[in-house]
């Protein structure tokens, strides 16, 4: 690396931790002063039964501990009358062990609309103490498909029960990924930021690809491709370790913001913090400096690409190709199309 480019990486290392987008409207810094002073999870306590409710949970819970190939809702027709949330709750409490149980009463309790949301996180924090995941993102994405929520209040008290439950019903801190991630996928980017916020005061820091999930939402909209930036650069300083696919989402937002020498310098940073550019990083910068007519740079980013045995996609040889025809330089743009065809990349239809 040439002496004039060290200097420059540098000089935008320097720029890029110190904030260069800090001015942005939607910047908003994190609060280090929460990290020092972990809050704990609080104590679990349901309300008491009575020696009537007692007795009741006692049978239902024999009853679908013992039945057979019955169905639930026969074996527990018995019990309907007198059922009620609060017993949904203290039969989950004898049956907690039974993932397969715990699901089917469940589905009975909500067929019933007998379930209320305390019930509903109990059930996400045994789904992901299991390994099921997938369960645990539907039940979570259940409540937000919900008509007519208020997403203030319920957000506050979705995250507050979710916290309440969490001690007793699991303690797997990725209850508050799968959490963040239906957040996130349901746009409620505010809502999730707040969660990242909040689970630090629990000294949790949320995985790498629930970050990158944010991260590729903010990017896809182009008036938060600067907070995704800021983001990128915050988030480490909390303990977020980004990857490869980090970097790749935002160099996409720099170049986004015409800022193609950052997001060239942040190819470079990549390898200095010890990740390996893949085909998607050198393309996105590739198909920045295209934009921008920079053909001697793509040409020598192209070289480099194939130097470590990476090979151009589609997309970013019709971009090369476009931007040969523009600047009439037909012969090389013929060229680069042979090449495509001999590396065996299929033309797409611009092309």
């Amino acid at each position: 690396m040439k002496r004039g480019t060290i200097s420059t990486l540098g000089n935008f290392i320097q720029l890029f931790s110190l904030g260069s987008f800090r001015d942005t409207p939607n910047a908003r810094g994190l609060s280090f002063s929460t990290i020092a002073d972990c809050r704990p999870f609080p104590d679990y306590s349901p309300k008491k039964a009575s020696v009537r409710d007692t007795e009741l949970v006692h049978q239902i819970t024999n009853v679908i501990k013992l039945r057979r190939a019955e169905p639930l809702r026969r074996s527990l027709k018995p019990y309907e009358c007198k059922f009620r949330t609060d017993h949904l709750i203290w039969v989950l409490m004898k049956i907690k062990c039974d993932y397969r149980l715990v699901l089917d009463f469940f589905d009975w309790a909500r067929s019933r609309r007998d379930s209320n949301l305390e019930s509903l996180c109990i059930v996400t924090h045994l789904a992901v103490a299991s390994k099921d995941l997938q369960v645990a993102h539907s039940l979570v994405s259940s409540f937000w498909e919900r008509p007519k929520l208020n997403v203030t209040d319920s957000f506050v008290q979705f995250f507050d029960l979710l916290v309440y439950t969490y001690k007793d019903w699991g303690s797997d801190p990725r209850v508050f990924d799968v959490f963040f991630q239906v957040l996130v996928e349901f746009g409620m980017l505010r809502e999730a930021r707040k969660v990242f916020e909040k689970m630090l005061n629990y000294g949790l820091v949320l995985s790498v690809e629930s970050c990158n999930l944010y991260l590729d939402r903010l990017s896809k909209d182009c008036n938060q491709s600067a907070t995704a930036v800021i983001v990128f650069r915050e988030f480490p300083q909390v303990g977020v370790c980004w990857n490869v696919a980090s970097y790749n989402i935002v160099i996409h937002c720099v170049c986004q913001l015409g800022r193609i020498i950052e997001a060239h310098h942040l190819l470079l940073l990549m390898e200095l913090k010890g990740y390996t550019p893949d085909v998607i990083s050198y393309s996105t910068v590739i198909n920045g400096y295209c934009r921008f007519g920079e053909l001697e740079k793509v040409w020598k980013l192209i070289e480099e690409m194939k130097r470590k045995g990476l090979k151009p996609n589609s997309y970013t040889y019709g971009t090369i190709i476009l931007l040969l025809c523009r600047t009439c330089k037909l012969t090389e743009a013929e060229e680069a199309f042979r090449e495509m065809i001999r590396q065996g990349i299929v033309p797409d239809t611009v092309v």
